[in-house]
């Protein structure tokens, strides 16, 4: 941080337009002749320090308005459900690449919380302003809008299975143009602003793309749309030394091109991440019972994707639901071989290796996975099942009544209990069970 050349106190490390050696103090005692010059010079433009900046407080606005509603609606301030993040519009490969194109616009006006608004609202604050103080509002709202988009579409190609959403992508954007646009524009600035404002700009893109490398963070959305702005500014940049009344259509021609050579972009990326909407598909077609076709979308998404756990356990599910064992334990069995601790593939695989009379492989799945899921009424019948078939009464026993304890109109779970009882000489209260099954509606079943 810079002292004052006069009294030695710190000097701000950043202001839009100052360039005094001095602090505030001493620059009111020097005489006129040796006052700063001020950054307020720029071709066609007068009082540049001190131009309004509408386009920025209309974007920050939005992004305000469009928290505001999301809380409002049931949204978490802090923490927010995916789900409900996707629902507002947050860029998704499956849905954006599969027809929902606005996906990309919309998803730079939606965040994850107050945290994440915050700081991009203030990220788009401080470089906004310098921007539409640059290049005006109508670039400043291209630029966003622009930069925003190349942002989500590198997002797209990195992992379009990955639910992204925030301002970020289109501030790094504006943090491009303002690189290029100052290191190549003839802006008639002093050098000394010039090369501070150029080094904030720079030092704020690196730091916070080191940042995004904690995890948790769509750097790639970051760094397409710092390359985007970089790309746009640099055109931007040559706009500069023509007259005053051709800039205008000069950087209107040079953002209709930058949108066209994004939407011829889209292009091969939706055809490189086709996969994505296979996967859509499928499972939306497994949400409404279309256990057919969401094994033709599947079975294509795994083909382009095989090392993806949870493709192989969502066509697993399909096959098991249309009865089809031995195809459903074959897709488990690839998911459990990429991924050996996910648990709803062991509690799945279970169920089958019950039917299928194998119960010392299901009884080991399931004492794997069934402790990392919620209690289920129908799981825990199953893995009595398995314990009753390895003739563990006492563990069977104790399943089988927390399975009737969440769900009492089991008949399977009252029968099965029945039997289990009977085996360890409790008569009477397999009598009761027995007695308990018939009459919440049914016969016996027989265990598998």
């Amino acid at each position: 941080m810079a002292n004052c050349r006069q009294c030695g106190a710190k000097l701000p490390s950043f202001t839009f337009g100052d360039t005094s050696p001095y602090c505030k103090t001493c620059q009111a005692q020097l005489a006129p002749e040796e006052q700063p010059q001020k950054v307020d010079t720029l071709p066609g433009q007068s009082s540049f320090a001190t131009n309004p900046t509408p386009a920025t407080f209309a974007l920050l606005g939005i992004n305000i308005a469009v928290f505001i509603v999301m809380v409002a609606s049931g949204m978490s301030l802090i923490d927010p459900d995916t789900q409900k993040v996707l629902h507002w519009g947050a860029d998704y490969g499956p849905y954006t690449l599969g027809g929902q194109y606005w996906r990309l616009i919309t998803s730079m006006f939606i965040h994850f919380g107050i945290i994440h608004i915050f700081g991009n609202m203030w990220c788009l604050w401080s470089l906004g302003r310098l921007a539409e103080k640059l290049l005006g509002s109508f670039s400043v709202t291209c630029t966003y809008l622009l930069t925003g988009v190349g942002a989500s579409l590198l997002s797209l190609s990195w992992d379009p299975m990955r639910v992204s959403a925030g301002a970020s992508g289109a501030i790094f954007g504006i943090a491009g143009v303002l690189i290029t646009t100052l290191y190549y524009g003839k802006h008639n600035l002093p050098q000394p602003a010039v090369r501070r404002l150029l080094g904030y700009v720079v030092r704020f893109s690196l730091l916070n793309l080191l940042f995004g490398l904690k995890g948790h963070i769509d750097n790639a959305a970051h760094a397409g749309g710092l390359v985007t702005g970089l790309l746009i500014g640099f055109f931007l940049a040559r706009t500069f030394a023509s007259a005053e009344e051709e800039r205008g259509s000069q950087r209107r021609t040079i953002f209709a091109v930058s949108a066209l050579a994004l939407l011829v972009l889209f292009v091969p990326v939706a055809k490189a991440k086709a996969y994505a909407v296979e996967f859509g598909k499928g499972k939306n077609a497994f949400e409404q019972r279309d256990y057919q076709a969401a094994i033709e979308h599947m079975q294509k998404y795994t083909t382009a994707q095989p090392d993806n756990d949870y493709g192989h356990a969502l066509l697993g599910a399909s096959f098991q639901a249309l009865g089809r064992f031995d195809d459903a334990m074959r897709e488990y069995e690839r998911g459990l071989a990429i991924n050996p601790d996910y648990h709803y593939i062991q509690v799945a695989l279970g169920e089958i290796y019950t039917w299928q009379h194998h119960p010392e492989k299901a009884v080991r799945l399931f004492r794997q996975g069934i402790n990392k899921m919620p209690d289920d009424a129908k799981v825990m019948y199953y893995y009595g099942s398995a314990l009753a078939q390895t003739r563990d009464w006492a563990d069977a026993e104790t399943a089988l009544r927390k399975s009737i304890a969440l769900d009492g109109k089991s008949i399977e779970s009252h029968q099965l209990l029945s039997e289990v009882l009977k085996n360890q000489g409790k008569s009477a209260e397999a009598r009761k069970e027995q007695h308990l099954g018939r009459s919440v509606g049914g016969e016996f079943i027989p265990q598998p």
